[in-house]
């Protein structure tokens, strides 16, 4: 991925190989100009999707598109929305964020999470000095936590990548994915049973996922303590 993603599984794709791979997911590619001699026909049709997004610009959360969402230790903790940045910091120990009120449907979707910053969290017990702090974007299959995929950042700019299947949680890289940028764009797409893992819209690891449901929702969330403000969301399906 240029300087923007580095480790082991990184790959270095220019746009317009991302699109077609991942097409019809991804619309926002842009198209090169036809030169001459060229067939128009290998061009890359954007396809008609429907699409969903929320950039924070008003004065709180927008009760009609996202609810609190908690799936390990304690609720509360901050949710705010201010300088057109959803900003949230969890309790010790919880896996608490947001979840979008809205079920998508589409085995071929992009989810794409704008991330403004991520701040290192509160020591657990038995933890010394201010360990990293965790973003993450998941997407929830069937609105729960049980089936679900995580990509997540680091305070200290390291990537994880992270599978539930039927509750049991698989780590899907291997710890070299890391990353120096200032503005990341964290990105989950899947086409079937491929799920692409994405930084600014290209792909830094690829894994497989059986049986997943075609229902989903998306969740913001840092884990415990960890301070995530998030600039803006964005969901692509396919228009039915």
């Amino acid at each position: 991925m240029g300087n923007n993603l580095k480790g082991h599984y990184a790959i270095a794709l220019p746009a317009i190989v991302v699109a077609a791979m991942l097409s019809p997911v991804i619309t926002t590619t842009a198209r090169p100009a036809v030169t001459p001699g060229q067939n128009p026909a290998t061009q890359i049709t954007p396809p008609a999707v429907d699409e969903w997004s929320d950039d924070f610009d008003g004065n709180q959360l927008d009760e009609k598109m996202w609810e609190p969402y908690t799936f390990e230790g304690g609720g509360g903790g901050k949710v705010e929305v201010k300088d057109k940045q959803l900003r949230m910091r969890g309790s010790g120990g919880s896996r608490s964020g947001v979840r979008s009120k809205q079920m998508f449907h589409g085995e071929r979707f992009y989810v794409e999470a704008a991330l403004g910053k991520v701040g290192p969290r509160a020591p657990e017990p038995g933890e010394g000095g201010f360990p990293p702090g965790f973003a993450i974007v998941a997407v929830l299959f069937d609105g729960n936590s049980v089936n679900r995929i995580e990509w997540l950042l680091r305070s200290d700019g390291i990537f994880e990548a992270w599978q539930s299947v039927d509750g049991r949680m698989v780590r899907v890289d291997n710890g070299k994915l890391a990353t120096k940028e200032k503005t990341p764009k964290l990105g989950i797409a899947r086409r079937g049973e491929k799920i692409f893992f994405m930084l600014n819209r290209e792909v830094g690891l690829e894994s497989t996922i059986r049986n997943g449901s075609p229902n989903f929702k998306v969740m913001l969330y840092g884990f415990g303590t960890s301070e995530n403000n998030w600039d803006s969301v964005a969901v692509q399906t396919l228009k039915q």
